[in-house]
């Protein structure tokens, strides 16, 4: 099977690490994969899995040169599926897809478009064309979950065109022994000037406006005005860089806090089984997510876990995480004080539970086959 991925962007994000758990999974199960994107740090590492890697950039929505180029490209190499991943990406490779009677066109915006923090004007459009052109022309809309199936219902796309495949994560980066977590913890912790006894609150992501980055840091100033102040040494880390970087770092002085709070920026993804060893809890404040794979990270590294209460966040977290409302400070800081006075007074607890839940439903093994199982009965159709 010759297989296309088509994305807009090689930055570190969870669409890209997707991508990049669909190529790896393919190439292994002996498929020739291409990956069509811009240049950036990804791109490197898609080539790296055995993938042919295409520099290209969608300059607009619809892209008539960008279209020929791919257009020109499917033909050429005779593709049997193209899969493509956020909206302007999806439209020029279901555009282009209709030049080359390709047979399978998979799309998938992975965050809703209703969730979107753009204009309500600009939204309505938005969500009308993405949803006329799924209906009228891709095999299948993917939702990372059946409450994100849902939403894209309600966006008007058809509930035949949407199948329900779940993230999963290779558990293997994060399964380590005791000891390795001790040592982990004592590099970051040494790395950057924390003291060894400090409880330290976590984060991961890329710091942009859905995350909810500032409402961490806020409620995290309101979690040190409270009594439990006292008690210990705290800490905020926040790993990962964004177009908001400077900005919360200015948000950061401004609040007094800083030494307490520490933005890590752009980071070695070898490096992030040792960032989340070195948490004490886990924060996930985002606004908006399609799926949250950090949330399965966390929960795999057995994290007692804070995060907003979006639907999905609670599909794919369970019961396995404590939900604040939404964008909420004083949510945040009261959650944060509970999870501290549950598990994190009497030294560091990791959770069995949560880890044995992420294994069983969310392993990569799982995500390959579904994707696999995908492609191959629409196919034969």
């Amino acid at each position: 099977m010759k297989i296309l991925y088509v994305l807009n962007s090689s930055k570190y994000g969870g669409m890209e690490w997707h991508v990049y758990d669909l190529v790896k999974g393919m190439v292994g199960k002996g498929h020739e994969v291409f990956v069509w994107c811009p240049a950036g740090v990804m791109f490197e590492l898609y080539g790296n899995l055995g993938a042919t890697v295409i520099e290209d950039t969608a300059k607009y929505d619809i892209d008539p040169w960008y279209i020929s180029r791919l257009v020109k490209f499917i033909k050429k190499n005779s593709i049997d599926v193209i899969h493509s991943h956020e909206l302007k990406a999806v439209t020029n490779a279901l555009i282009s897809s209709w030049f080359t009677k390709t047979k399978v066109n998979i799309s998938h915006t992975h965050t809703p478009i209703s969730e979107w923090k753009i204009g309500k004007f600009i939204k309505f459009f938005t969500i009308l064309g993405y949803s006329t052109l799924i209906n009228w022309s891709s095999s299948a809309e993917i939702a990372l979950t059946e409450s994100k199936k849902r939403t894209k219902i309600k966006e008007g796309i058809k509930e035949k065109k949407l199948v329900v495949i779940p993230n999963g994560i290779d558990v293997s980066k994060f399964d380590i022994t005791p000891n390795q977590r001790a040592e982990y913890e004592e590099e970051i912790k040494e790395r950057h000037g924390i003291p060894k006894t400090a409880f330290v609150f976590g984060n991961v992501g890329r710091l942009t406006e859905e995350k909810g980055t500032g409402v961490m840091i806020w409620a995290f100033k309101k979690f040190l005005e409270s009594d439990i102040f006292h008690q210990r040494d705290f800490y905020l880390m926040i790993v990962g860089g964004g177009k908001l970087e400077e900005t919360l770092k200015k948000l950061v002085l401004e609040l007094g806090l800083d030494g307490k709070v520490i933005i890590t920026g752009v980071f070695d993804d070898n490096d992030k089984v040792k960032y989340y060893s070195a948490f004490d809890a886990f924060v996930f404040p985002s606004f908006a997510e399609g799926f949250g794979i950090v949330l399965l990270e966390a929960l795999y590294m057995g994290l007692p876990t804070v995060c907003s209460d979006l639907e999905v966040l609670k599909e794919v977290g369970g019961n396995d995480a404590r939900y604040f409302i939404t964008g909420d400070v004083n949510s945040l800081t009261e959650a944060m004080i509970d999870e501290y006075e549950k598990t994190g007074k009497d030294g560091k607890v990791v959770s069995d539970k949560s880890k044995l839940r992420v294994e069983s439903m969310y392993s990569m093994d799982k995500f390959v086959s579904n994707y696999l199982n995908l492609y191959e009965r629409l196919l034969k159709s």
